[in-house]
């Protein structure tokens, strides 16, 4: 599907003829009632803005939890407007600290109340300010990270979802894939994208660290796997390991 500027769009179709494509593209096993319940019922929405259109993402389980992806500008404020009735946005899990995806994180925080966590504590080296000012872009506002997951990969349980973070360097240092097993959907931020990879040229990047990692992290993940990357159209795991020109 492809981003439209300021729009909130239905990335992950959970009907019976999304269940029969996915399984005769990418061999989708049988899986227990629970799963598929839980596939029926969740919503996820995609909103991409800002000065590089960063894919932020809403993700709002059967039990009406609600958790957002990433901060790109403006993305706290639709939130606000058009959040399903008294739900709230509890946590704000993000993939990196570029200043695209945090751009909105201290609003999260401050007037949603989102706890947030990232892989490592609120850093301006992280946030490329420094790219941010050459290039024209206003500074992301400082922010504070209330989990750490700097050991590397584990699990958050949050509205009867579990979530399992990988740790994905290559791109930045603090890089984070976000995956849903429940529902076969991985966030990868910037790390891997459609047909593509993040860049490797910017503070604490490294071409080699990120395509080992894809592979060792990403490409395990089952084929069937959605991905939603920070930029760009949404991909399969699949689909990546045997068309991405930057894996082969």
């Amino acid at each position: 599907m492809v981003s439209i500027h300021k729009s909130i769009l239905p990335v992950v179709s959970l009907s019976s003829n999304a269940f029969a494509l996915k399984k005769q593209a990418f061999g989708l096993q049988n899986e227990g009632w629970d799963g598929i319940v839980l596939r029926m019922r969740l919503q996820i929405k995609q909103y991409t803005d800002g000065p590089l259109m960063c894919n932020g993402y809403l993700v709002i389980s059967p039990e009406g939890a609600c958790v957002a992806i990433d901060a790109p500008a403006g993305f706290a404020d639709w939130l606000r407007h058009n959040l399903p009735e008294n739900a709230k946005v509890t946590h704000l899990f993000l993939t990196h600290q570029h200043f695209d995806h945090v751009s909105d994180a201290e609003e999260m925080a401050s007037r949603l109340g989102c706890e947030i966590h990232a892989c490592s504590p609120y850093a301006a080296e992280l946030t490329l300010q420094s790219h941010a000012r050459s290039w024209g872009i206003p500074e992301p506002p400082r922010f504070r990270v209330n989990r750490c997951h700097e050991s590397g990969d584990g699990k958050v349980q949050v509205g009867g979802m579990e979530w399992t973070f990988l740790h994905v360097p290559g791109h930045s240092p603090d890089s984070l894939a976000w995956y849903l097993a429940q529902a076969d959907v991985v966030f990868t931020g910037d790390a891997l994208f459609a047909g593509s990879v993040g860049r490797t040229d910017l503070p604490g990047g490294s071409s080699g660290q990120l395509v080992r990692f894809i592979r060792e992290k990403l490409l395990s993940l089952p084929p069937n796997t959605e991905l939603l990357p920070g930029h760009g159209p949404s991909s399969f795991i699949g689909e990546e390991e045997m068309n991405n020109p930057f894996l082969s």
